[in-house]
């Protein structure tokens, strides 16, 4: 039997940017879904991602959900609808959130902040892994994973270290809004 894993980390410094002319889309989150040698905390045990971990691993395939659930599916990397990048910091994403119930549910949830975190799921290499004890406490390093499998739009994240910023808005009424915590801007695009 296959173990998967589920990570979760925080995202912080929301920033909407406005602008979009695709219909299908109600705007565009990107931040980071892993960050490396970061602290999170899972189950008891202190845990890291090592730089390396992602080297090799196929993002062809990857979905973007709303809390691990298969059932409320965002985007999909293979649909060119989330697009993924390893680079010094992490794992970042940007995500075109879909015209849908759940997406104009998840999009005013992050924006209202009531949604404040990312996690993955994924499974470790045969020996992917290194287990230390350190004061006392267990640290786990993930060094090799085999299969990421899914980012997820989370309520309370195991890892805090990672940014969120929705950078497309179809919605001009944001900018009318006096409590959101957001800069209007040029709009991101999706990797090349």
């Amino acid at each position: 039997m296959v173990h998967q894993e589920t990570r979760d980390v925080s995202f912080e410094d929301l920033e909407i940017r406005s602008s979009t002319t695709d219909s299908q889309f109600i705007g565009q989150v990107a931040g980071y879904a892993i960050v490396f040698n970061k602290q999170g905390k899972t189950n008891g045990i202190t845990e890291y991602i090592d730089p390396h971990a992602l080297d090799g691993v196929d993002l062809s395939k990857v979905l973007a959900l709303y809390n691990h659930d298969y059932g409320d599916v965002l985007g999909r990397a293979n649909a060119g609808t989330l697009a993924l990048k390893v680079d010094k910091i992490g794992l970042h994403f940007v995500l075109n959130i879909p015209d849908t119930t759940l997406g104009h549910d998840v999009y005013t949830n992050i924006r209202a902040g009531n949604l404040q975190g990312l996690s993955f799921g994924f499974r470790v290499a045969q020996g992917g892994d290194r287990v230390t004890r350190k004061n006392g406490n267990i640290v786990r390093t993930i060094t090799k994973i085999e299969k990421l499998t899914e980012i997820s739009i989370v309520a309370v994240p195991a890892y805090e270290d990672t940014k969120l910023e929705i950078t497309r808005s179809a919605e001009n009424k944001l900018k009318k809004d006096d409590d959101y915590k957001a800069k209007v801007g040029v709009v991101l695009p999706l990797y090349d």
